[in-house]
């Protein structure tokens, strides 16, 4: 009981500090959050205390035990504190990212584009705050190393419902039409539907976790990259990045099937370039054919080629950045369509070389042909003609002598 409260009141000040440190807010919300710190400051040193008191019966029968086991303790304390310092670390570094734009950069559309600037960032705090949460409660679950790819889908899918209950509100209702529809139940029944479509496919999340948790070297270019090193963190904060405006695109993505063009929800979250129905529709019809070319086109190419492309956070906007990984596993698993791309690549790249020496081969035969059989042959004509207009010529003046 007392690690379970302690925890959460900690958890409760990361997120607290997170948010008076890095986001915009009014004098008026900044005053109630610094008080409600100060109030889990003051029920955090109260719980140790009484814990303490609570406790202090039984701290002479447990002082053999536990010096006993403090050897033993003090190296998980010692890697506790580690992997908690680089979770803040990771996390840090990337809030302070959130201060910048988030314009994309891209050549893709993004289903976070039809937010509102201001609304966007509010999103982005709430996820990197989510995943802190997350962190924290699989740290204190104590997760092991084997059962994180067993409980991946779970532990996004519940990071996603999480983000959505916190940003549209548990009870957020749609009063249209005269009728009292809560959105939050519709759009988490979009569960399998983001998971197949956005959230399955976010790359190295696995590596990213084993690296936070259990001080795992990231796998760059085939090189393991151990903790401290400038290419780890790097890479770290690229697939936190990456993470979280996929995670961002799945919240969105079901608002944008069920409630897109609600004037409630358009006017309390949508850019104001794109409230016209028209343009909703345009957004949601390139948001689709998106859907469809990296389905059948972009995600087997990128399999064969073994990279991943992730989205990152800049000081411009959001951009693109093209990674390699090994991705065999998942390329032995196309059927269908997506099959074909790896072919037609495999083919088109057997082919090209020959074809280009080929073209060049001829392209040179032709040269010669041209230049040495066929412009001889013309200039040896055109001086022929020259010469017996010449001759013409001579002749024609010697008769006007005449």
């Amino acid at each position: 009981m007392k690690s379970s409260s302690l925890q959460q009141i900690q958890a409760a000040l990361i997120a607290l500090n997170i948010d008076l440190q890095y986001r915009q807010m009014s004098d008026i919300e900044r005053l109630i959050l610094t008080g409600r710190r100060r109030e889990l400051i003051a029920a955090q040193w109260l719980a140790k205390r009484l814990f303490l008191i609570s406790n202090s019966s039984r701290l002479t029968a447990l002082e053999p035990i536990l010096q006993d086991q403090y050897s033993t303790n003090e190296s998980s304390i010692t890697a506790a504190t580690i992997d908690k310092s680089l979770q803040s670390s990771i996390l840090n570094r990337v809030a302070k990212k959130l201060g910048f734009s988030q314009g994309n950069l891209t050549t893709v559309t993004l289903e976070i584009d039809i937010l509102q600037p201001e609304k966007k960032r509010e999103l982005f705090y709430i996820i990197l705050r989510q995943i802190e949460v997350l962190l924290d409660e699989l740290r204190f679950s104590q997760v092991t190393l084997d059962l994180l790819p067993v409980k991946q889908e779970k532990i996004l899918l519940d990071l996603w419902e999480s983000v959505m209950i916190e940003f549209f509100g548990r009870y957020y209702t749609d009063s249209s039409n005269n009728l009292q529809i809560e959105i939050i139940p519709i759009l988490l029944k979009n569960r399998s539907i983001v998971w197949k479509e956005i959230i399955s496919k976010i790359p190295q999340i696995i590596e990213l976790l084993n690296y936070v948790l259990f001080q795992k070297p990231l796998k760059i270019d085939n090189i393991d990259c151990g903790i401290g090193t400038q290419a780890a963190e790097d890479r770290a904060d690229e697939i936190l990045e990456n993470l979280m405006i996929n995670i961002a695109n799945a919240v969105i993505q079901p608002l944008l099937d069920n409630f897109g063009d609600v004037e409630a929800i358009k006017s309390r979250f949508y850019h104001r370039r794109l409230l016209s129905s028209r343009e909703i529709e345009r957004f949601r019809n390139d948001l689709s054919w998106r859907y469809r070319i990296n389905r059948h086109v972009a995600q087997p190419q990128a399999m064969f080629e073994s990279r991943y492309q992730l989205f990152i956070l800049t000081e411009y906007g959001i951009d693109c950045l093209t990674i390699y990984a090994p991705r065999s596993q998942e390329l032995a698993r196309l059927r269908g369509i997506s099959l074909a791309i790896p072919f037609a690549l495999e083919t088109w790249d057997a082919i090209v070389p020959r074809l280009k020496f080929a073209t060049t081969f001829i392209g040179v035969i032709i040269v010669y042909l041209l230049t040495e059989i066929i412009g001889r042959s013309i200039g040896l004509i055109g001086r022929g003609i020259i010469k017996g207009i010449g001759n013409i010529w001579q002749e024609t003046n010697r008769s006007s002598k005449r």
